[in-house]
């Protein structure tokens, strides 16, 4: 059994531990938290075991997990520096870090580390908040010298997000505006649509159930078909009807270039951060 720390427990560090803990036969599931409240909800709600500092939770981990703001990374590996051995070949198992900290690259952490001994497995992950429910598309990229046996087993736990999506690590920024940001934009599009079935007469609740039901079956549909989405909405359309006011509409407020251009803003704010 392969034992995992997860440094920070916000959003992303629960979601991370609610899908790790049905591989409970597989990994023994630790975390290092400090917020008070936060402590405790590790400790009530999913029984993990909580390490007050990065000398205790490296000395129990074979793979660490780093969930932090991406603020709070330069302190942090400021003190995992201090807590190292000379070199990490006292684990069992090969020693690795996955991070999942939003535009920081894997040479802040060979940076930080250096001198510290093999810091070769290190991966970066990009994730969605559906990783609570094992549905996140997982962008995924390695270090250059990670060996296969970290990677296979990283796979492992990007599966247990979700969908491993592998990448190199310059095109985690547009994964980050796509996937990681981008399902704020759905949210918000299902929102939009709810509120239009309001104001064409439905009560919010049964528009919502009823935009959830369309979105299942467009996703199914699009898993399904051989067709592109373009090749579907002519499916939908057709002349001087329903729809090709509804699609007018959109067009009238650049619907293709707001969401486009969305994409494009988190990608590169993304990008700003690395550098």
């Amino acid at each position: 059994m392969k034992r995992i720390g997860i440094i920070g427990f916000g959003v992303m560090g629960e979601s991370l531990a609610t899908a790790l803990l049905k591989y409970s036969d597989r990994y023994e599931i630790g975390l290092m938290e400090k917020r008070e409240k936060r402590v405790i909800l590790a400790e009530e709600k999913y029984g993990l075991a909580v390490y007050s500092n990065p000398k205790a939770v490296m000395e129990n981990s074979d793979i660490i997990i780093v969930a932090v703001k991406p603020q709070d990374l330069s302190f942090l590996l400021e003190e995992l520096k201090e807590s190292l051995p000379g070199n990490f070949k006292g684990s069992k198992y090969p020693f690795g870090i996955i991070s999942i900290v939003a535009g920081r690259k894997m040479d802040v952490y060979r940076k930080y580390l250096a001198g510290r001994g093999d810091i070769s497995n290190i991966a970066r992950f990009m994730p969605n908040i559906s990783a609570r429910i094992s549905k996140a598309p997982v962008g995924v990229s390695f270090s250059d010298k990670a060996d296969e046996e970290f990677k296979r087993e990283a796979i492992i736990i990007a599966e247990a997000l979700g969908t491993p999506v592998e990448v190199s690590e310059n095109l985690i920024p547009a994964i980050t505006g796509l996937s990681g940001s981008g399902i704020a934009f759905v949210f918000k599009f299902v929102h939009a649509l709810s509120v239009g079935g309001v104001y064409a007469g439905l009560p919010y609740k049964t528009a919502l159930e009823t935009v959830k039901l369309m979105l299942s079956g467009a996703a199914a549909l699009l898993d399904l078909s051989k067709e592109d989405p373009a090749e579907l909405i002519h499916e939908v359309i057709s002349p001087s009807g329903t729809t090709i006011e509804g699609i007018l509409s959109l067009e009238k407020g650049a619907f293709d270039y707001t969401v486009i251009d969305a994409v494009k803003s988190a990608a590169l704010r993304a990008k700003e951060l690395e550098a």
